[in-house]
C-alpha cells in the first residue's frame, strides 16, 4: 500500500509540475513575443533583399533611411534602416554593406541629402561618390494594426529597381512612438534627414502647442497640412483630434479656410502612427516634450487659394464628457 501511496504521489508532483512549465512557458511566450515580432519581419526583408542583390552581382550596397508615403524620416524609419543593414550583413552572399555612418559622412562631405525617396541623380551620384553598386530604399505606412513596410534595390548605375519586397510589423507601443518621433538634423553631423522645416504658424491650447510646418497641394484640388503637436506638460497625456462631422453633440471636425473665405472639411488623419479617413476621431498618447506628426488632409480646394488657416478641434482626453477646444493656425502659405 505504502508504494502504491508514494506512485500516486509522484504522479500528482509530475503533473503539477508539468502544469507549472505550461503556464511559465505560455507567459513567457505572450510577453516576449510582441516585443521582437518586428525582428522575424526584417529578417524576411533582408533575405528577399540579399537574394535580389546576389541575382544582380551587386558587390557594395548601402541602406538609407526609410520614409513615411510623404517622405519624412521617423525614429522607426531609421530604425528600421539600422535593423535592415545589420541583418544584411550578417548574412551577405558575396556583397559589402557599408556603414550608415560612414555614409553619413560621405554625404556631409558631398552636401547631399538622401531620403527613402530619392531621384535618378541622386542616385547616380551617391554610387559615384560612394562607390556603391546598389542601394536600398523604403516606406513604411500605418495600417489599422500593423506597419507596412516596403523595401527597393536600386541599381545605382541606371537607378531601376532590381528587387522589391514587403511585409507587415506588428503595431506595439514602442512600434507606434517611434513612428510618431520626426527626425532633425544636427550641425556638423552628418544626416540623411532632411532639414527641420520652419515654423509657419503656431498656436498654444490646454497645454498642447500646434506648430504648423507646411500646407502642401497634392494635385490641383487636394491639400496636406502638416503640424507638430507638442504636449507641454511634464506626463503622458492623451490627445484625441476630431475629423468626422456635427452629430451626437460632438463639436464641428476640424476644418481649413482659405484667404477667400471658403471652408474645408477634414476628410483624412495621420497622427502619430495612427491613420484614419471618415472616422470622426483619432486619440494618441503623448509623452512630455517630444513632437508628434499631424496631417491633415482637405479635399476640393481651390486652385486660386494662396494661403489658408486650419481649425483643430480637440479634446484632451479620449472619454466622453471631456471639455473640448481648438487650436487656430492662422495665414499659412500653401506650397507645392
Amino acid at each position: 500500500m505504502t508504494k502504491i501511496r508514494n506512485r500516486r504521489w509522484l504522479s500528482l508532483i509530475r503533473y503539477f509540475l508539468m502544469i507549472v512549465v505550461m503556464v511559465m512557458l505560455t507567459f513567457l511566450n505572450a510577453n516576449s513575443s510582441p516585443s521582437f515580432a518586428y525582428e522575424n519581419e526584417i529578417r524576411s526583408l533582408s533575405t528577399a533583399m540579399a537574394d535580389n542583390i546576389a541575382k544582380a552581382g551587386k558587390k557594395r550596397i548601402a541602406v538609407v533611411d526609410f520614409t513615411d508615403l510623404q517622405g519624412n524620416i521617423t525614429e522607426l524609419g531609421r530604425f528600421i534602416a539600422e535593423e535592415l543593414s545589420v541583418d544584411l550583413t550578417m548574412t551577405a552572399k558575396g556583397f559589402e554593406v557599408i556603414d550608415r555612418n560612414h555614409l553619413n559622412r560621405i554625404l556631409a562631405e558631398h552636401k547631399l541629402s538622401v531620403s527613402g525617396i530619392v531621384d535618378q541623380k541622386t542616385v547616380q551620384k551617391l554610387g559615384q561618390i560612394a562607390g556603391v553598386d546598389a542601394i536600398i530604399t523604403g516606406s513604411i505606412t500605418p495600417l489599422e494594426r500593423s506597419i507596412r513596410v516596403v523595401c527597393k534595390v536600386i541599381a545605382t548605375d541606371t537607378a531601376r529597381v532590381i528587387g522589391a519586397s514587403k511585409g507587415d510589423i506588428a503595431k506595439t507601443k514602442a512600434i507606434e512612438e517611434l513612428f510618431g518621433r520626426g527626425i532633425e538634423t544636427t550641425s556638423g553631423i552628418a544626416s540623411l534627414s532632411p532639414a527641420k522645416p520652419k515654423t509657419l504658424a503656431k498656436a498654444e491650447a490646454n497645454d498642447f502647442i500646434f506648430e504648423a510646418k507646411a500646407c502642401k497641394r497634392e494635385g490641383q484640388h487636394k491639400v496636406l497640412c502638416y503640424i507638430a503637436v507638442t504636449n507641454n506638460l511634464q506626463k503622458t497625456r492623451s490627445l484625441t483630434v476630431l475629423i468626422g462631422g456635427n452629430w451626437a453633440g460632438l463639436p464641428p471636425q476640424s476644418i481649413m479656410v482659405d484667404d477667400f473665405g471658403n471652408q474645408y472639411n477634414s476628410k483624412e488623419l495621420q497622427f502619430g502612427g495612427k491613420h484614419v479617413r471618415g472616422s470622426y476621431r483619432i486619440a494618441y498618447d503623448m509623452p512630455p516634450n517630444l513632437p508628434m506628426n499631424l496631417v491633415i488632409t482637405y479635399d476640393e480646394v481651390l486652385p486660386e487659394a494662396k494661403y489658408v488657416s486650419t481649425i483643430i478641434n480637440c479634446r484632451k482626453e479620449e472619454w466622453p464628457g471631456d471639455p473640448y477646444f481648438k487650436a487656430v493656425l492662422r495665414n499659412i502659405p500653401l506650397s507645392k
